[in-house]
């Protein structure tokens, strides 16, 4: 009981805030190290040069909180390092000081961004409230800001589900077919170590590669029987009208060139534009491969579903006609056990959500 009491009380005591760090740069020997011994007894962290390209290499090596930065210094000036910073480090905030300042300069410098300006001379015991302002400024800013991100999310991962819905509704041929082929996909683009965001918009085309099947008139999207030639040109233009739709919603614009060529072959036989190769986005290409997959392993009113085994094997056929073979010797890497519980997870998701 008395180590768990001790245990409470230290869990329970005040954390201590980490100390802010501070990088000034200036030309002025004199300058850096009266602002270095202010600062630091006012509790900061600090790192003074006398360069720009001594700020940046701390910039690399250090994490900064906010930058002081003179603006006449030999080389490097003050305004083409807050161009660097902005560029390596967007969220650092920046004053700029100098001595020869006017309105002109302060216009420049706020347009540039840097989140204040100062004229020489200056209090230096005022320089820890101009810090601090500007790091609790740049703190209420940045919460605004993942704050709108964070809604903007929202309002995207809405209208996503608001199109899969749709989507569901209009082609019940193959239920389930947009998430378990995204997972597919998923699971073949993750072993090329893209960036995160590349396997996102990956993801989003997978997702709505038939979304614009809703453009398809009802007769031929849901014809029993085999399209006429007519028929077929119209149910060709689906990856185009989806192409159109995701390019009206900016989440979705990254992921529009794999809705417009999930269609296309390797050997450019496919459509709508019969690209080959490598000028078929990579998206596209992985999810040919996903695509085909699900559909030998789905039971069709025509037949009976294939085995993992059997559609991996016609896949490996159609590695350079059909598929890009290099994705499909990735493919083919896969434990075929990773195949079928995707299968039937997406299966039992599915079943849940109808329930």
């Amino acid at each position: 009981m008395e180590v768990y009491t001790l245990f409470a009380e230290a869990s329970e005591a005040p954390s201590v805030p980490p100390r802010r760090r501070v990088l000034i740069v200036d030309d002025d020997h004199l300058v850096r190290d009266t602002l270095r011994f202010i600062l630091e007894d006012a509790g900061y962290d600090v790192w003074a040069v006398a360069h720009g390209a001594d700020a940046l290499a701390v910039l690399e090596s250090q994490a900064v909180d906010i930058v002081l930065s003179d603006i006449f210094m030999p080389g490097m000036n003050g305004f083409d390092l807050l161009k660097q910073i902005r560029q390596r480090r967007p969220d650092v905030p920046v004053i700029l000081v100098t001595g020869f300042g006017n309105i002109e300069m302060a216009r420049q410098a706020l347009k540039e961004g840097a989140t204040d300006f100062i004229t020489k001379p200056y209090n230096v015991n005022e320089i820890p409230i101009l810090i601090e302002r500007n790091l609790m400024r740049h703190t209420i800013e940045s919460s605004r800001t993942r704050n709108l991100q964070e809604e903007v999310q929202r309002s995207y991962r809405a209208t996503l589900e608001a199109l899969l819905a749709a989507l569901d509704t209009r082609d019940t041929e193959t239920e389930g077919h947009s998430e378990r082929v995204a997972a597919y996909t998923m699971l073949i683009a993750q072993q090329l170590n893209l960036p995160q965001e590349e396997l996102q918009h990956i993801e989003h085309g997978a997702l709505l590669h038939d979304i614009g099947k809703i453009g398809v008139p009802d007769h031929i999207l849901y014809k029993p029987g085999p399209l006429t030639p007519e028929e077929w040109e119209i149910m060709k233009q689906h990856p185009v009208i989806g192409y159109k739709m995701c390019m009206r919603i900016e989440m979705l614009r990254p992921a529009a060139p794999i809705v417009l060529h999930h269609h296309e072959r390797w050997d450019g036989r496919g459509y709508p534009y019969g690209l080959s190769g490598a000028e078929i986005p990579l998206g596209a290409r992985i999810f040919a491969i996903a695509d085909t997959l699900d559909a030998m392993t789905s039971d069709r009113p025509y037949r009976k579903a294939l085995s993992f085994a059997q559609a991996r094997e016609e896949i490996e056929r159609c590695a350079g006609s059909q598929f890009d073979p290099e994705l499909v010797r990735v493919f083919l890497e896969l434990p075929e056990e990773e195949l079928r519980a995707i299968r039937e997870v997406t299966m039992s998701h599915r079943e849940a959500r109808a329930a």
